[in-house]
């Protein structure tokens, strides 16, 4: 009970935080053709070791620049939309002990810029260019509990790993570093079907190259990871999603999907690929859903990326880049 009630407050508190927000024009309400949305879920535990409570990911994007929904409805034939902004992407769990009921949080801090075409088709083709750094914030060795990182007996840890280890057993759960930067580069393809001038189908397409280096935006030597940690990590990642969304009559919408994900070079107990089905339905008209979701393979939480196995998951999120009406179309078959 205990569990279910701390998930209902924290949906609760986001979903007013993102209602306010919708009120009003500011950096908030903006639209990401290629973003992660928001979620907040309750999460089946992958491995034994731990009992996962609650899984949230409650994102946010600050934009210094964005004219996607003005370019999109001008009635001019501007074809080309941008953005430049920030974004903090937390993701928190909590686990079911009683004296650290949140460690080893994630942070995602990046810098992106995104460019949005739309085809004679209304159609949208969209890329974006993100960097950043991505850690936990802990100082413990990732491999034993009672050393801190980056000192000789942590690296004499290090030393003794091998193929043959399985490193989810030896993990650190409490307080083991999880430090690097990354770039990635993705591209999208929104197939439009339209009525009344707003996309009732849409076939959504998207996929992604993210390495994870040293130097913060290849620059600066700060927030790296331990050198030690890299042949661990693998420093390639490639991913794939596909969505259907779908409106029916203008009051139901839903959508089903597929993502996946594939890290190359990584240590031999990591299980490389990762896959998620999900589907979500959206009550209201609004960009807040409902959604279930079965994910295989590999965790996507900081160094639990060394965990596998099958997870099932019920919560709510919010969509970035939601379907709305597309004036342009509009103005361009009046012209015809």
């Amino acid at each position: 009970m205990r569990r279910f009630l701390l998930l209902f407050i924290l949906i609760g508190v986001t979903a007013s935080a993102q209602e306010a927000t919708e009120q009003q024009t500011s950096v908030f309400g903006d639209y990401y053709p290629i973003s992660i949305k928001p979620t907040v879920r309750y999460l089946s535990s992958m491995v034994d070791q731990e009992e996962i409570l609650f899984d949230a990911n409650p994102v946010v994007y600050y934009s210094f620049y964005n004219n996607m929904v003005k370019n999109l409805q001008d009635e001019s034939d501007k074809r080309f939309s941008s953005t430049f902004y920030a974004s903090f992407q937390p993701h928190i769990r909590m686990y079911n002990e009683n004296s650290r009921p949140v460690k080893t949080p994630s942070y995602r801090v990046l810098l992106g810029f995104q460019l949005l075409r739309k085809t004679d088709g209304n159609h949208f083709l969209a890329a974006a260019l993100e960097s950043g750094h991505y850690s936990n914030g802990q100082s413990g060795c990732a491999f034993d509990i009672n050393l801190d990182d980056e000192t000789s007996p942590c690296d004499a840890i290090y030393a003794m790993i091998t193929d043959q280890t399985n490193l989810s057993d030896i993990l650190n759960r409490v307080n083991g570093n999880f430090s690097t930067n990354f770039t990635r580069v993705s591209g999208n393809f929104r197939y439009n079907n339209l009525k009344k001038n707003t996309p009732y189908q849409v076939h959504s397409f998207t996929g992604w190259y993210e390495l994870w280096h040293n130097n913060m935006f290849f620059l600066a030597d700060l927030g790296g990871y331990n050198p030690l940690d890299i042949d661990i990590y693998g420093r390639h990642r490639l991913g794939f999603e596909y969505e259907y969304l779908h409106t029916y009559k203008e009051t139901l919408k839903y959508s089903v999907g597929l993502r996946m994900e594939g890290i190359s070079g990584a240590h031999p107990s990591v299980e490389p690929l990762r896959a998620e089905v999900f589907g979500t339905w959206y009550p209201f008209k609004s960009d807040f859903g409902f959604f279930v979701s079965y994910i295989y393979g590999h965790d996507n939480y900081n160094y639990r990326f060394v965990d596998s196995g099958n997870q099932i998951s019920v919560g709510v999120s919010w969509d970035w880049f939601t379907p709305f009406q597309i004036k342009r179309v509009e103005n361009l078959r009046s012209k015809q």
